[in-house]
């Protein structure tokens, strides 16, 4: 629950989970090369229960290897820093 309201807080109210995850993705992880935050919108717009789910997995997963790695999502445009050096 206290993630939840932290992500709220941070990105926005988002109408569901996979909002949430291409909010967190698109605001940390903007800049990675492996990720298209245009994609992630399309991908999950309107998505279903099931991958309302995944969604809810994947951000829970990205979170945690953040917190991991000492990652730490410094702004909203995508630029990010850590601790660990990346």
């Amino acid at each position: 629950m206290i993630l939840l309201t932290f992500l709220v807080a941070c990105f926005g109210a988002a109408s569901g989970p996979c909002d949430e995850y291409c909010n967190y993705m698109c605001t940390c992880h903007g800049g990675d090369a492996d990720f298209d935050c245009e994609q992630c919108r399309i991908e999950y717009d309107a998505a279903d229960p099931a991958l309302q789910d995944q969604c809810e997995v994947a951000l829970n997963d990205q979170i945690a290897a953040d917190e991991t790695e000492n990652y730490e999502c410094s702004n909203s445009t995508g630029s990010d820093t850590a601790a660990a050096g990346r």
